[in-house]
């Protein structure tokens, strides 16, 4: 039986592409990758983190939660997320505020339960889902804000820190109330907080 032999030709890169051994026509896009790679590891970062957060609460403000429901959040505090009452177009929705080391959450929600209803369901959806380290960590209180308004709040532990959780439902909506962060500074920040969760009222939806 006649064997076939098939040779096969060795590929060499051209002199004139070579450079000490390597294919300089590999060099562009090996660069572009390590420069990428080097933009977003560690000129990225650094840039992000020399920009600080700057959008403190003015004294007065208030953040629309609804169209009818509005909170005032403490002065100097930071807004993260959330919606001027005043800010023209009448946008509202759920609100992140951030100061001495703490974060204040407040999110709305259709709810036609009690106040201790809603927040035995936020217990057990943060607890389920959210957080799995979440635990009730305290009793029960009720509160009642500064326009007549009824809730009810529980202390809380997990690995984010300790917080507190409130819950009032006003007119058919449900609003859920966070705050969180290490305990020494929740303890420096406990008069704002009651403070931002009284503030919680109904206004006119033309007029705030």
């Amino acid at each position: 039986m006649t064997q076939i032999h098939v040779a096969h030709q060795e590929h060499r890169v051209p002199a004139e592409h070579r450079l000490l051994g390597l294919d300089r026509r590999t060099f562009p896009p090996a660069l572009f990758v390590v420069a990428v790679f080097v933009v977003l590891t560690i000129f990225v970062p650094r840039v992000n983190a020399a920009i600080g957060w700057d959008d403190p609460v003015v004294a007065g403000e208030q953040l629309a939660i609804t169209d009818t429901i509005v909170f005032t959040p403490a002065t100097g505090w930071d807004v993260e997320a959330g919606f001027r009452a005043k800010d023209q177009g009448r946008r509202s929705g759920d609100a992140t505020i951030a100061g001495k080391g703490v974060t204040f959450q407040v999110s709305p929600d259709t709810f036609d339960g009690t106040p201790g209803e809603l927040l035995d369901q936020v217990e057990k959806v943060t607890s389920r889902t959210e957080d799995p380290t979440f635990r009730v960590d305290g009793d029960r209180t009720t509160l009642t804000t500064t326009a007549g308004e009824t809730g009810v709040a529980q202390p809380y532990s997990s690995v984010t820190g300790d917080g507190v959780v409130a819950a009032f439902v006003i007119s058919g909506t449900g609003v859920k109330i966070t705050a969180y962060g290490p305990p020494a500074q929740m303890t420096a920040a406990v008069d704002d907080i009651q403070t931002m969760i009284a503030s919680i009222r109904t206004v006119d939806g033309n007029n705030s």
